[in-house]
């Protein structure tokens, strides 16, 4: 029995130390990943949220924001030839090449590109954490094909006086070039928020008394300037799944896209001014409706009142 368990054990080592493309490694220490594990699903206890730290996921995907909101979205790599471009190096490393892999590697680097290919948010994630993998191993090819030492010679001239200067040039002209194109931007894009709008709507509006109605995509800047709005980027506060109530998300869309009478959601809402983009869909309804008049206008925004 002894001499059994001995030769399973050597079988073992030589399939870790032998494998074709997956590294497996035991490792003692996974216990203590295990208690770390723990203790932090026990933090999500100490929190004035609720049980929010553990639903919130659950919550979400049963809504419908995260099929509305752009960087949610599934990638679509037609649209995205980077990223197409990253997917291909990678799998092209890992399935053409004797280079091999560690399963926690391999694993980590999987959901990595399964959660990039279901949202377009997880592209940083993918870049930050999976270049590590990636040049990892990129590293253990180029060793296997014997260019390191053509790699240490190109690092020894990089790193003397002339290389390290030919470096910060490039840097720089680099950087240069990008800021360049947004040296003379505003702090913030006159195009994108209201910015004098809400000046308007701050000095000529009383805000104890009116309900305003909003785009999604700035709602979170008059927030900043103290102005209360129908809706804003944390579009999970605006689903029944967290706020028990209306679905002003689904609400919002539908007005703001003509899917229902504007005029309806409004009376619901008790809506009294309304501020849109000017090439929105809406301001050319609101434009010839005799119930609303425009009290003010600039080359991006427009403010109705409700009559």
């Amino acid at each position: 029995m002894q001499d059994a368990l001995i030769k399973i054990k050597q079988k073992k080592q030589e399939v870790r130390e032998n494998s074709y493309k997956i590294i497996l490694e035991k490792n003692k220490n996974i216990k203590y990943l295990f208690i770390v594990i723990i203790i932090c699903a026990l933090m999500g206890l100490i929190t004035p949220l609720g049980n929010t730290p553990y639903t919130y996921l659950l919550k979400t995907m049963q809504g419908n924001t995260t099929q509305n909101i752009n960087e949610h979205l599934p990638i679509v790599f037609w649209d995205n030839l980077p990223v197409l471009c990253i997917f291909i190096l990678i799998i092209g490393l890992f399935t053409f090449t004797k280079t091999k892999v560690k399963l926690r590697d391999l694993f980590l680097l999987g959901g990595l590109m399964l959660l990039t290919i279901m949202s377009k948010r997880q592209v940083s994630i993918l870049l930050v954490v999976g270049t590590i993998i990636f040049n990892k191993n990129l590293s253990q090819y180029i060793n296997s094909i014997k260019l390191k030492k053509y790699l240490y010679d190109f690092t020894k001239v990089i790193s003397n006086f002339i290389g390290g200067t030919l470096v910060i040039c490039i840097v720089a002209i680099i950087g240069f070039n990008i800021h360049k194109d947004i040296k003379d931007d505003k702090f913030v894009s006159e195009s994108s928020y209201p910015v004098q709008a809400c000046d308007f709507i701050l000095e000529n509006i009383d805000l104890k008394t009116a309900r305003i109605f909003n785009e999604y995509n700035y709602g979170s800047y008059m927030l900043y300037r103290g102005i209360p709005v129908f809706i804003d980027s944390r579009a999970d506060l605006y689903a029944p799944e967290f706020n028990g109530k209306e679905d002003i998300f689904s609400d919002f869309l539908d007005i703001s896209n003509m899917g229902m009478e504007y005029e309806e959601g409004f009376n619901s809402y008790g809506i009294t001014h309304v501020i849109l983009y000017k090439d929105a869909k809406l301001n050319y309804a609101l434009k010839v409706d005799s119930k609303y008049k425009q009290i003010y206008s600039d080359k991006y925004f427009v403010i109705y009142e409700r009559l």
